[in-house]
């Protein structure tokens, strides 16, 4: 199964590719983005290379991820996706098995609704497309903005877990 082009009012959102490493490991490097997205920890170019070929093999079953595009524009402004749940589901037994939502977005573009119109595009793949009945999400405690969001998006909390550097919090939404 090959993953759609996906659009919304503002973005373009196409399956993602190894031609895009750099510009997602430029985008990842960002301190502002790996202090929740990577636990702080500096991506390298080999992380951000085996984080894309892992999209690449979830892209067979329908998950996997998308680059993010302002509609009109060439560059990225980051990725978007869907994943099997794996080192949470250790946590919170309740994600075993899921799939779970993903974003993240250069800090040039933030506050800009980016984040919930990108994933609000991939959940409806996710529904629609992949008739999945369940996505999870999972984000750091500390990290205000996505909690926010995830809300927004209409997703429950389940549960929460001590993660390998901030606790967390688990996510569910399920459709009607």
């Amino acid at each position: 199964m090959t993953q759609p082009p996906l659009a919304t009012a503002r973005l373009a959102l196409t399956a993602v590719t190894r031609a895009d490493v750099d510009a997602l490991w430029h985008i990842w490097r960002e301190p502002d983005v790996r202090r929740y997205q990577f636990d702080d920890i500096d991506v390298t170019r080999e992380r951000a290379a085996e984080i894309v070929e892992a999209g690449l093999v979830d892209a067979r079953d329908g998950l996997g991820l998308w680059v993010v595009r302002e509609s009109g524009r060439d560059p990225i402004v980051g990725v978007a996706g869907l994943r099997p749940v794996a080192s949470s589901a250790e946590h919170e037994a309740g994600l075993a098995g899921m799939v779970e939502v993903v974003v993240s977005l250069a800090p040039a573009v933030w506050r800009r609704g980016y984040a919930t119109e990108a994933l609000g595009a991939v959940m409806a793949y996710a529904f629609t497309s992949l008739k999945l009945r369940h996505l999870a999400a999972v984000v750091d405690a500390p990290n205000a903005a996505s909690h926010a969001m995830i809300k927004r998006l209409g997703f429950v909390a389940v549960g929460e877990g001590d993660g390998p550097r901030y606790p967390f919090r688990a996510y569910v939404l399920s459709r009607l």
